[in-house]
């Protein structure tokens, strides 16, 4: 049944559309021009909804899909029989009386329908209820009074003049129908607002999308009936005119509604409906331009008409192409023509100044490229860029991925309908991938700009050490040995065992003064490095914190050091050194053991004490100067340095650093 329902509806939308094409065909052979705007309303309300509403009984809208049918088959009738009555009355065709009598009426249920009808059952097609219902049948009725009334008008009595003084006879006429018009425009009247209200009614309860279909489609559905109504309170000539312009205000509200909603996923179905629409449009009005301008010149029986088709032929491919490019803008925005928006982007990320503008600038056109409210780029370890305020409950998530590696994600409002078109989704996956390039260069200039923070706040560190060495360890040392080299000078003529004694001690004194020097110099630069290498320089400097009361022990890799690049190698000599110096100064530690260890991508190596552990670990505990310099050392090397607590007491650096040879 449901099959049958689908072909009946395909077939009277396919013959309504033809019934319209053959009424354009006689209206060319005419002499009657285009200037008529009855003609130009009844042709495009055929054209417009036909397709639609065969494609609402696909979708199983049946009662709303077959108005629209009824509406275009009615409008396609009186189009066609008033063409072939015109070119039958001048060429002795038969049925001219017939044709004539189904024109005079065959438009009132198109215009009766829309008016008083449809309104009850947008947007979703569902049955009016309550007091809605009772008015939506008094429409109905009035679809049939009306068209019976005008089928039996008797000609004589014709608002038509034309029509009223030609002498011919209706086939079917009763005397006395003319009272039945009256009645009828009442009950239009009636239907037509209370379908408005009902309109009303059902946006003031809806919500979420229901209210903005149903906002769209009212305002669509108030200018159609407003338009209609007033065609019958204004002289003739803009009766017509305002008719014709009620043809369009309910076609465009369902466009906008489908475009913003999705309303019954007829995108495809009204693509080529608008591109059929305007195409008729265009040729019609094409032909009227030429031959008003070339009739008197050529004739306008003949001449013109043959020029006026010529141009039409010729002008039908590109028109076509133009139109269809513009309807798909229209219904998909930049996803009609996706190198178009691939190239806009291109440009825009070129002229960006920094790739953190470029990111900034990629957010904005990507909103409005897709038309969705607001997206937001977010770069792993890098800046972001945010466009628009709230992304919504649920949005829609692309990562980022540059060479294989995730950089970033791509966060984007969620469509009304839920999901993007098929071709919004494919442009947003090729705009995904133009937007990973752009978060990999903003993520690089990001790391670049903290490793210049990190080198500029290193070498201030490094300046406050050699400040804090000089100040608190040499300058208190070279002062006490001054001190003691005085009371000396002293006790030499007094006391010579005990000058021996105190000369002694300074000797002692002066030995560690050394080695602070020593290790001042070797941190500024351990030119060991260059005399002996990573690994002897490694024993140098752990036999040098060597002492009673602290075993340092190194443990190397069996066969050896390979050699490295010498900031990796200044890297492990300074960690290691600064942890042996926290050691010894902090650690009240007996023993400690330094172990390193080859992996075939890094360098892993480490500094475990027995000492008191890191005691310091309550709120308010920080990292002192030589933990960050150690961790700060590593991490210019993209390494990583941890300090814990060791598990039987104790601390231990532990720290890896990537392994290049060369």
């Amino acid at each position: 049944m449901r099959s049958r329902l689908v072909m009946m509806g395909d077939s009277v939308a396919g013959a309504a559309a033809a019934a319209t094409l053959a009424g354009f065909v006689l209206r060319l052979q005419s002499s009657a021009g285009f200037a008529d705007d009855y003609w130009l309303w009844i042709s495009i309300t055929a054209m417009v909804y036909g397709a639609p509403g065969a494609f609402l009984i696909r979708r199983g809208r049946t009662v709303l899909g077959w108005l629209f049918v009824a509406v275009s088959a009615s409008a396609a009738t009186s189009a066609f029989t008033g063409e072939y009555a015109t070119a039958a009355a001048g060429r002795g065709w038969p049925g001219h009386l017939i044709m004539l009598w189904l024109s005079v009426w065959s438009w009132l249920p198109a215009y009766v329908i829309v008016a008083a009808v449809v309104p009850y059952w947008l947007p979703s097609g569902e049955r009016p209820t309550g007091v809605f219902r009772p008015l939506m049948y008094l429409g109905c009725a009035s679809v049939v009074a009306g068209s019976a009334a005008w089928a039996l008008l008797p000609w004589q009595q014709s608002d038509d003049s034309a029509l009223a003084d030609s002498g011919l006879v209706s086939p079917l006429s009763v005397a006395g129908a003319e009272a039945l018009l009256p009645v009828c425009l009442v009950m239009v009247a009636v239907a037509a607002l209370g379908g408005l209200a009902s309109l009303g009614v059902r946006l003031r309860r809806a919500e979420s999308d229901e209210r903005g279909q149903l906002a769209w489609v009212g305002a669509g559905m108030a200018g159609t009936v407003l338009l209609l109504v007033a065609a019958q309170t204004v002289e003739a000539r803009g009766a017509g005119v305002l008719l014709a312009a009620s043809a369009l205000p309910l076609p465009i509200s369902v466009v906008l509604a489908i475009q913003r909603y999705r309303m019954w996923d007829m995108e495809t179905v009204l693509r080529r409906g608008l591109v059929w629409a305007l195409m008729s449009a265009e040729i019609a009005l094409c032909y009227a331009v030429v031959v008003a301008l070339l009739g008197d010149l050529l004739g306008r029986s003949v001449g013109a008409p043959l020029v006026a088709a010529a141009v039409v032929a010729i002008s039908v491919a590109p028109v076509h192409r133009l139109l269809q490019r513009g309807v798909r803008r229209l219904l998909y925005g930049d996803a009609a023509d996706p190198y178009d928006a691939l190239g806009r982007l291109g440009a825009t990320l070129e002229t960006a100044a920094a790739p953190a503008e470029a990111l900034e600038r990629l957010a904005g056109d990507v909103a409005r490229i897709l038309r969705v409210p607001a997206v937001w780029v977010l770069v792993l370890d890098g800046p972001e860029s945010r466009h628009g305020e709230e992304l919504g409950a649920d949005p829609v998530r692309v990562p980022l991925v540059h060479a294989g590696e995730a950089v970033g994600e791509l966060l984007l409002t969620r469509p009304r309908a839920g999901e993007f078109r098929p071709a919004e989704a494919r442009l947003l996956h090729v705009l995904a991938r133009q937007a990973g390039a752009a978060a990999h260069a903003a993520r690089l200039a990001a790391d670049l700009d903290r490793s210049r923070r990190a080198l500029v706040t290193a070498r201030a560190e490094e300046r406050r050490r050699l400040r804090r060495d000089l100040h608190d360890h040499l300058g208190p040392s070279l002062s006490a040995v001054h001190l003691q080299l005085e009371t000396l000078r002293d006790m030499v003529a007094t006391d010579p065992a005990g000058a021996g004694a105190l000369a002694d001690r300074c000797a002692t004194w002066l030995a560690g003064t050394v080695g602070d020097v020593r290790r001042i110099v070797d941190g500024l630069g351990p030119s060991a490095l260059d005399d002996l290498g990573l690994a002897e320089a490694l024993r140098a400097q752990t036999a040098g914190f060597s002492r009673p009361g602290l075993a340092v022990r190194l443990r190397l890799p069996e066969e050896g050091l390979p050699p490295l690049p010498a900031a990796t190698e200044a890297a492990v000599l300074r960690i290691v050194g600064e942890a042996l110096a926290n050691t010894a100064r902090h650690a009240r530690a007996s023993g400690c053991d330094v172990e390193v260890e080859l992996a075939p991508d890094a360098l892993h190596f480490s500094i475990r004490d027995d000492g008191v552990g890191i005691t310091g670990t309550g709120a308010g505990w920080r990292v002192g100067v030589g933990l960050e310099s150690m961790a700060e050392a590593a991490a210019q090397l993209d390494g990583k340095c941890e300090i814990l607590a060791a598990a039987g007491g104790g601390t231990e650096v532990r720290v890896r650093l990537p392994r290049v040879e060369v």
